[in-house]
């Protein structure tokens, strides 16, 4: 018993050294890091050795490697290495070791501070002149004029332009986010017609005109102030999103943004003071100094529309909304593969002026988020019907129905109404308009002509039953297309009355 109890013990012991002896082997034969390299966001790197001992350095060695660290910044490389992180973390954004190396040019953000810059430069260029004329209009070097009317023309002027802000703060407001790119090129068109009227307000032609076209051109400024600020926002958070990754780098952005606006206002007041002293000398001809304004003022314009292209927005607002739309549509009409345009083609041939489009057949007009006494006032729906179609539709999240503009039912008053109810997503909102749509080129494609009401509401009837129909296979479709084309459809920004239903 004795001696099992040994043998035991002694297969015990054995196996704990052969255990011990194979984590010993693991340990020995894993490689330990001989470096360590710490990278930081703006490029410079700083390299650690294990190799190399620790020891602490006498007063002789540091003020000798102190020496040579002189030496180094001293040396050219090393000092355009440092200038270069310097330009870096001061004028352009912090990009994450994740991101690709160049994702400052692949993304377009060098071109666009480039173009930004630029239609920046010939504002304050062109601001200095509009002053120096303003001045003069006022009288500043003449005898005759007093300190007093020049206050009062400023009064007026700033106080028409504070009164414009908030008027079209409160009309435009709600919708500066759907049409960002638009309304900020309608900024900057703004801006250029208030600085011409301020150069052109002093002429002796219309002298007598002076105080209202300074009004008139702080009106302008005052909207350029409003919408460009209320933009700015979203273009930041843009590049935020697409150079760091997430909405936290906002600041980081826009503080950027900033330092290079104060070089360029820097370089802008210099230019501008050169360029005033050259005009007001009296030695350039007024040929060339309205050719110098008009160059300018075109580059201004070139720059901004070129910078404003260059931003892919990934959501959809009503025209990328109607075009990707259109273009589903159109290859499912033709049975070809639904490959929709992704964002950076689409901003390419985004329009960025308010201006009406003309086409050879308009559509159906579509009515977004109307109230629910319009929707009943104008749908072929009876009462009884009505309460049906809430009853079914409480969980589509809207409801949509052809209405009539008139009295009579009659083919060229036809419109497309759509009432939401309360909870609706914006991806519900896309669905709707998809719905719309399909509406509208079902009843452009119906062959029947209506004679009276009654055979006008079969119509509406037959091609509203054949839509939803249509919009059950199709919706699937359309989301796994726009999804994979690179738009979000939770973030659909389409202009509507504002009204939600509630059942009670």
């Amino acid at each position: 018993m004795v001696k099992m109890l040994h043998r035991q013990q002694w297969r015990w012991l054995l196996g704990i050294l052969i255990i011990c002896y194979q984590d010993c082997h693991a340990l020995a034969s894993t490689s330990s890091p001989k470096q360590v390299i710490s990278r930081r966001n703006d490029g410079r790197t700083k390299s650690f050795s294990f190799d190399e001992p620790k020891r602490v350095d006498s007063d002789s060695e540091v003020k000798f490697r102190l020496s040579q660290v002189g030496r180094e910044l001293v040396r050219p490389s090393v000092a355009l290495a440092h200038f270069q992180s310097a330009l870096r973390s001061t004028f352009l954004p912090s990009i994450p070791s994740s991101s690709p190396n160049n994702i400052l040019r692949s993304s377009g953000y060098l071109q666009y501070i480039l173009f930004d810059n630029i239609q920046d430069l010939c504002t304050s260029l062109r601001s200095v002149l509009a002053t120096q004329r303003i001045l003069e209009g006022v009288g500043v070097g003449r005898a005759d004029a007093t300190a007093l009317s020049a206050t009062l023309n400023f009064l007026i002027r700033d106080g028409c332009g504070m009164l414009a802000s908030l008027l079209f703060t409160s009309y435009a407001a709600r919708s500066f986010r759907r049409n960002v790119k638009r309304w900020k090129y309608f900024a900057d068109v703004m801006v250029d017609i208030g600085i011409t009227l301020e150069i052109l307000a002093p002429t002796p032609a219309l002298k007598r005109w002076f105080l209202p076209l300074i009004c008139v051109a702080n009106v302008c400024k005052a909207l350029c102030g409003v919408a460009a600020g209320a933009c700015s926002g979203a273009f930041q958070l843009y590049w935020s999103m697409t150079l760091i990754g997430t909405q936290d780098g906002i600041s980081e952005v826009s503080a950027k943004s900033g330092a290079q606006r104060t070089v360029m206002g820097g370089v802008g007041l210099v230019m501008a003071g050169l360029l005033a002293k050259c005009l007001g000398s009296g030695h350039v001809s007024m040929i060339v100094w309205i050719s110098l304004y008009c160059a300018l003022t075109s580059v201004h314009l070139i720059a901004n529309w070129w910078s404003l292209k260059i931003v892919a927005l990934d959501w959809l607002n009503s025209w990328r909304l109607h075009f990707v739309v259109d273009q589903f549509l159109r290859a499912t009409t033709g049975n070809k593969p639904h490959v929709l345009s992704n964002p950076i083609e689409v901003s390419r041939i985004e329009p960025l002026l308010f201006l009406p489009e003309f086409k050879r057949k308009k559509p159906c007009p579509i009515e977004m988020g109307v109230s629910f006494n319009r929707f009943a006032r104008m749908s072929h729906h009876t009462s009884a019907s009505l309460q049906s179609v809430l009853s079914q539709k409480q969980k589509q999240h809207y409801i949509l129905s052809v209405g009539h503009g008139g009295r009579q039912r009659v083919k060229h008053k036809r419109r497309i109404l759509v009432a939401f109810n309360s909870g609706c997503s914006n991806k519900d909102v896309a669905k709707a308009f998809l719905h719309a749509c399909i509406v509208g080129h079902e009843l452009a494609a119906t062959s029947k002509h209506q004679c009276n009401d009654v055979e006008e509401i079969e119509i509406v009837k037959e091609v509203e039953v054949k839509a939803e129909n249509k919009l059950d296979q199709l919706w699937p479709r359309f989301e796994l297309s726009v999804s994979n084309a690179g738009w979000n459809l939770d973030r659909t920004e389409i202009p509507s009355q504002g009204y939600e239903i509630n059942y009670e």
